[in-house]
Formats: structure tokens, C-alpha cells, sequence
């Protein structure tokens, strides 16, 4: 197998206006970068998934605790709107009343030639809800696509539930924390794929397939690639491996909500590539946090807020304190978590991290 092109270590995420599916020379979304702010505590994710999964039109909203969209986000031109998607979430109630669902866009596609409808939520409420659109140019989605956006469904839901659970008044509801372990948790359940030398997929199984019932209706291609920002991970991965070495298994965490794994394998047909793709589940709690970083009862208070969407002003009036002391606190708060910025703050306490990290198991 052929070693890759680039030096090992780091792995280099492509941004959402990389290169396309084969056959595709565009159409899609230039970036995240301007269509949501940094400091939003959903953008790390949200820009995991459009990496894995670009889309030519893509629209964004939470759903407050009394049911109403509000926070609106999207690339260029959004289409709709809160009224369209609000449509979208009411339509897709109707198919099923709870839960997270993943979907054929019900709606009106417009130009756009297919569409993917995300609701987030769990079995008590709708925390948010994504469209992805794409033109005839870039192709429909492909059966891995879907496959990580049945991951992305349940991380986004759990991340959206855990920011509803943060009250305003402080009292934070916290899952307990996990025992401490591997630092790359995993799901019982996984995609799992086998490549050839040239990274093709020539066999693919995923526990998903059931709960793709729903795309039915949308036109899918099967995969013969996985997502380049996936098939550069396993490329990192298996940089290493020649005909005459030893060839050792590994892990990587490209995304905040994928682990992705290795393993040689070969026989009669020759030496091919096992790839699984769990869900990534963070070890550490809001609570976990706090106590791995030394963040005070009173800046957990602040970051609580910050998480629910508060500015600075309202932490301030919320908590009897002023702005200043509040930007003290998040101050201190960065200090601690070693944190450039209220983006990466989040992403370090809520265990987001988009930075990957790469290593030979």
C-alpha cells in the first residue's frame, strides 16, 4: 500500500469547500465561517457535520423550551426561513411524533435535486432541526453520508438536550460522571467498512440500516468512497503500513462525534483495510469540568448561562453581578482550560474538542 503524500501525525480536516464527490465540481456552502458564530456553543459540531457531510444549502434552528424556532442559521440566501423550516419540523411530527428522526426533506426542495431533514431531540421534546440540500451537480448523498449523519443525529440531540438542561437560574442538570477510562469512549454498535488498498469500499455494514426506513424516498447512491475527511483519518492511519511491516491497528478522533479504528486484515482475496466508525461519547460531564479544570461554583453559574445562549449583559442581570465581573470569570475560565476563545472554552469543558488526535493503538 502506498504511503501518503504528507507527513503523519495531525490530521488535516478539509473545510467544507474541499473538493466534492467525484464528478462534482462544486455548488455547495463555502464555509461555516460567517453563517454562525464561533461563540455559539452548537458551531463545533454543527461544522463537524457539514465537514463529513457538505451540503449546497444547509439551514439551522433551535427549538426553544415552549416548541417556537428561534436562532435561525444557514448558508447564503436561507431560503424560507424560520416559517419554512417550522413547516419542515411540523411535517416531519406527522411521520413521527418524538424523538430524533432523520428523514427525506418533506418539503418543498425548490432547485435543490435531494434533501435531508435532522430533528434533534429526545422522547419528551424538539431541541433543533437541520436541512441539507444539494444540487444534480454535487450529487446525491451517499449511503456512508447518511451512515454519519444517523451519528451526528443522537450527538447533536445530546448536545442540545444537555444545553436545555442548563436552567437560567443556575442549577445545572448534569449527567453523572463517567468512570474514568479510555479517553475515546464508544457505543456498543458501529458502521463498519472494508477498503481496498486505494481506500474503495468493497463491503460496508452498519446497525443504522433500520433507522434509515425514512430516507426511503430519497434518492441515495451506494458509497465507493468513504468521506474524504474519513478517508484522510485512515489514510493518517495507515500511512505507516508497507508489504514488509508490521501493521499495527489504530484510532483516531477526526470529529468531535466520530472515532474512527483500523485493523489489517487479509486472506485468500488478498490484504484489505477494516474500518469501524463508532460514535464519539465524551468521558467528561459539566461537572467533570469543573473539577478537571478548577472552575469555581460562580464561574460554573457564568458558563451555564454562556452555554444557554446568554450575552453578557444578562449573565450580568441574571446573577446580580456586572459585565465586567462577568468577563472576569470567562477570563479566568480561559486562563484555566488554556482556551483561546469562548468557542474553544466550550468545546474543551463540554469534551468537543475539534482538534484531532490521531494515534497508533
Amino acid at each position: 500500500m502506498k504511503k501518503a503524500d504528507r507527513p503523519t501525525g495531525r490530521v488535516v480536516r478539509p473545510s467544507v469547500a474541499a473538493e466534492g464527490p467525484a464528478g462534482s465540481d462544486g455548488g455547495r456552502d463555502p464555509s461555516l465561517q460567517g453563517a454562525m458564530p464561533e461563540s455559539d456553543p452548537a458551531y463545533p459540531i454543527l461544522s463537524a457535520v457539514l465537514n463529513i457531510v457538505p451540503a449546497s444549502h444547509w439551514t439551522f434552528a433551535r427549538v426553544d423550551p415552549k416548541g417556537v424556532l428561534d436562532s435561525l442559521y444557514g448558508s447564503h440566501g436561507s431560503g424560507k426561513g424560520l416559517a419554512g423550516l417550522a413547516d419542515e419540523l411540523k411535517r416531519q411530527r406527522t411521520k413521527s411524533p418524538s424523538g430524533p428522526r432523520i428523514a427525506a426533506t418533506l418539503g418543498s426542495l425548490d432547485d435543490f435535486a435531494s434533501g435531508i431533514t435532522l430533528v434533534f431531540a429526545d422522547a419528551r421534546a424538539n431541541f433543533g432541526i437541520l436541512t441539507l440540500l444539494r444540487t444534480t451537480e454535487m450529487g446525491p448523498f451517499t449511503s456512508s453520508e447518511v451512515s454519519m449523519l444517523t451519528f451526528a443525529l443522537d450527538a447533536v440531540s445530546d448536545r442540545l438536550s444537555a444545553l436545555r438542561m442548563l436552567s437560567p437560574e443556575g442549577q445545572t442538570a448534569v449527567r453523572p460522571d463517567r468512570p474514568d477510562g479510555d479517553a475515546i469512549a464508544k457505543v456498543s454498535e458501529g458502521a463498519f467498512y472494508v477498503l481496498d488498498s486505494d481506500l474503495q469500499i468493497v463491503l460496508a455494514w452498519s446497525s443504522e440500516d433500520q433507522r434509515r426506513i425514512a430516507l426511503t424516498g430519497l434518492h441515495t447512491q451506494i458509497a465507493a468512497r468513504l468521506p474524504i475527511v474519513l478517508e484522510e483519518t485512515v489514510r493518517e492511519l495507515t500511512s505507516a503500513w508497507s508489504a514488509d511491516s508490521t501493521k499495527q491497528p489504530g484510532v483516531a478522533h477526526p470529529v468531535p462525534f466520530l472515532v474512527v479504528r483500523t485493523q489489517p486484515m487479509s486472506g485468500p482475496a488478498g490484504f484489505f483495510i477494516g474500518v469501524r466508525i463508532d460514535r464519539f461519547e465524551p468521558p467528561n460531564s459539566l461537572t467533570g469540568a469543573a473539577t478537571r479544570f478548577h472552575i469555581s461554583p460562580r464561574e460554573v453559574q457564568v458558563l451555564a448561562l454562556l452555554l444557554d445562549g446568554n450575552h453578557l449583559d444578562q449573565i450580568a442581570n441574571k446573577l446580580h453581578i456586572t459585565s465586567s465581573t462577568v468577563q472576569d470569570h470567562i477570563k479566568s475560565m480561559l486562563d484555566k482550560t488554556e482556551s483561546r476563545n469562548r468557542s474553544e472554552l466550550i468545546a474543551r469543558v463540554l469534551g468537543w474538542e475539534s482538534t484531532p488526535s490521531v494515534r497508533q493503538a
